[in-house]
């Protein structure tokens, strides 16, 4: 069943795609001007939808293998392993896709025939100089990842964090089409991330449900009940995301059914709202009755029915006939959305409409993505407020999760500190302005706001993070995983915490180095200049100095179970050692005469302030000075924990000897004082055990009897 449903959805794709490029106005080609030639007007979207359908393959039946399929005790069964060789074979092609899509890609922008590009120093040229370029490198490099690993999978973490990487595969693509070049860019990119992430995850799901054979039903039936769950929530977040990208691009209701770009939308919703309804109709018809056949019938596989029962048309209530219910409408279902992807790899070659009010006026405001601000003031830094979707939408769901945790202790009468649950929404506040307001307005604009954002994301907004102990909270609140699962979100958190990832990103040796050197190979090389100029570049800088601080605290101060956590002297070491390297970090920016992000910072026209050597400067010196009140303060909580832990260990002595009666370490201490001082008896002489052959002095040589 693998190869017929994905060759049929890739088929379907194919045949939309195909239709959509036949059918589109040719290109003006003017004389004396280069072409790429009909091979890459017809390779290029071709490439791109296998991509897309092998990265729907690869993700869905790692997310069967990870997730859906009941492991066995954290080891992966003989199905979930299947599952996961078809991943890889996916991966494989996923990759030879993208590395495809990256030559018609460079020959596209090029204007040069594509056996002009295969040579690998027009294709590093190419990706050095362009974002579309890095971006197809790095789901190339994902997908091949995913397909050298993912035929030896054993362990549902292993899976996990294999999904995990084939996810992030998919979003890099999202910030180099149409919605990275709008003046509102950061909000179209985040939504088309969105949109493409659930819209994969969706589809694939549902196609590794049609593959699975040989799994007993009511494993079937718990695998089909948690995609349900999954299906709905990646559904809304399809739609959602969908909507954003294209109100962003289009700029009203008008282009929808008045240029072929809408046209193309039109029909994507069109597939996005039938796909949801035979999704329901699965859920109504399919899953109730099939929970009803397996109660009835008892968990057996997926065998065929005897041909009686079949003659007499008695099956169609048993779980075998449900199950071949499920696998015609998942069929179509399926086909619906592959054919939705063909449209989205057509409107990849389509030019949207002309919307004056997406298309930046300028320079400065495409680098940005929004107006140049007016000159910064302490009331704008403030006051200004201009969302970061990624973060907001990011911390309120960890805010819920939080809340829901913690409403699910009260209500199981168990207690949880007030103050952690204030001190971690505090933090997830301090995140919040951080990325969104003042800060994350002037943050690209100057260098030393950006220095800012990054310090107090490091050093300061951790701190409360940590102390409000997610990850115990999580573990009292999950509920352990009931049959058939013997998997869930605590068993995979568990899981996770003793990985080796988790070993090796929470050593003190590892965060005391990420945590003192990030910042130097950031701000002391070329990675600033590149980064500043993408997008998903600002993303992933904030986030890694947020996980920096949230790792290297969580070492200090925290109270979650870590594989390796040293004792308080050694923590009071890690905190003093990392002091030193701000501020000489600090003085070495102060005193550098050239413009770190030269590339990004030197290209904004920016009429006020002060110049990027001077606010160098500044960014300088807010580096030197900005450790010492988070230090003070992590100090202060370290002194407090040590006090606690040697309290507890006092009262645990004192209940020992109160349970004993007498205090053993006390007595032997005294009596060490006393013979030190001459006044205590004599230590017992030492007898000889039975076995030890030395004949002490005065025995004649012979051993005692």
């Amino acid at each position: 069943m693998t190869v017929p449903v994905a060759a049929v959805a890739a088929a379907i794709a194919l045949i939309v795609l195909l239709v959509i490029v036949a059918t589109a106005p040719a290109a003006v080609s003017l004389p004396g001007l280069p072409d790429a030639g009909s091979l890459t007007h017809w390779g290029l979207p071709i490439a791109r939808v296998v991509g897309e359908v092998a990265s729907v393959g690869t993700v869905g039946w790692l997310l069967a293998a990870a997730v859906l399929i009941p492991s066995q005790q954290g080891r992966l069964g003989a199905a979930a392993r299947r599952h996961g060789r078809a991943a890889a074979v996916a991966a494989a092609v996923w990759a030879a896709a993208a590395v495809a899509e990256l030559v018609f890609t460079a020959s596209d922008i090029s204007a040069r025939p594509p056996g002009e590009m295969a040579d690998p120093s027009a294709l590093r040229s190419f990706v050095e100089a362009t974002p579309q370029g890095r971006a197809l490198l790095v789901v190339a490099v994902c997908a091949l990842i995913v397909a050298l690993v993912g035929a030896t999978l054993m362990s549902t973490v292993a899976a996990g964090w294999l999904l995990a990487l084939a996810c992030a595969g998919l979003i890099p693509t999202a910030f180099t089409g149409h919605a990275a070049g709008s003046s509102q860019h950061a909000l179209a990119v985040v939504a088309l991330g969105l949109h493409i992430l659930a819209a994969v995850v969706w589809t694939g799901g549902l196609l590794a449900l049609t593959t699975m054979r040989g799994l007993a039903d009511d494993s079937f039936l718990a695998a089909l009940r948690r995609y349900s769950r999954l299906a709905a929530a990646a559904a809304a977040a399809t739609a959602v995301g969908g909507i954003a990208s294209a109100a962003v691009r289009l700029g009203g209701f008008g282009p929808l059914v008045e240029d072929r770009y809408g046209l193309l939308i039109l029909g994507k919703i069109a597939g996005l709202v039938a796909a949801v309804a035979i999704g329901g109709l699965v859920r109504r018809r399919v899953i109730g009755r099939l929970s009803g056949a397996v109660a009835a019938g008892g968990a057996v596989t997926d065998a065929e029915p005897p041909a009686a029962a079949v003659a007499a048309g008695g099956d169609d209530s048993s779980p075998a006939a449900r199950r071949r219910v499920f696998r015609g409408l998942a069929a179509v279902e399926i086909s619906v959305l592959a054919a939705t992807f063909g449209l989205a790899a057509g409107l990849s070659r389509t030019p949207p409409p002309v919307n004056d009010a997406a298309v930046p006026p300028n320079a400065t405001e495409a680098m940005l993505g929004y107006p140049m601000p007016p000159p910064i003031t302490p009331e704008r830094l403030l006051t200004s407020w201009r969302p970061d979707w990624v973060f907001l939408g990011l911390a309120m769901l960890a805010a819920g999760l939080y809340l829901t945790g913690v409403i699910r202790l009260a209500r199981r009468g168990d207690s949880w500190a007030v103050g952690r649950t204030v001190g971690f929404l505090a933090g997830l506040v301090l995140v919040v302005v951080v990325t969104s307001g003042g800060l994350g307005l002037y943050g690209p604009v100057l260098l030393s706001v950006h220095m800012s954002q990054h310090m107090i994301l490091t050093m300061l907004a951790p701190i409360p993070l940590v102390l409000g102990a997610p990850i115990t909270l999580a573990l009292r609140a999950l509920r352990p995983a009931s049959a058939p699962y013997r998997s869930g979100p605590r068993e995979w958190l568990l899981a996770a915490l003793h990985s080796w990832p988790a070993r090796v990103v929470t050593h003190p040796l590892f965060v005391t180095a990420n945590f003192a050197g990030s910042l130097y190979i950031l701000y002391l090389s070329p990675l600033l200049g590149y980064l500043m100029n993408d997008h998903l570049g600002h993303l992933f800088m904030n986030a890694h100095f947020l996980m920096t601080g949230f790792y290297f605290f969580e070492v200090l101060i925290g109270i979650d179970p870590l594989p390796k956590r040293p004792p308080h002297p050694g923590r009071v070491l890690m905190l003093v050692a990392v002091i030193p390297f701000h501020a000489f970090l600090g003085l070495t920016i102060m005193s550098t005469t050239t413009v770190l992000g030269s590339s990004w910072y030197e290209q904004l026209v920016r009429p006020w302030g002060a110049t990027p050597l001077d606010d160098q400067g500044t960014a300088g010196g807010i580096t030197w000075s900005f450790g010492e009140i988070p230090t003070l303060i992590v100090m202060l909580v370290l002194a407090v924990q040590w006090s606690r832990t040697d309290e507890r260990r006092a009262r645990t002595r004192e209940r020992r000897v109160d349970a004993a009666g007498v205090d053993d370490q006390l007595d032997a201490y005294n009596a060490y004082l006393a013979r030190l001082n001459g006044t205590g008896p004599a230590p017992a002489p030492s007898i000889p055990s039975q076995g030890d052959n030395a004949a002490p002095k005065g025995t004649g040589g012979k051993p005692p009897s």
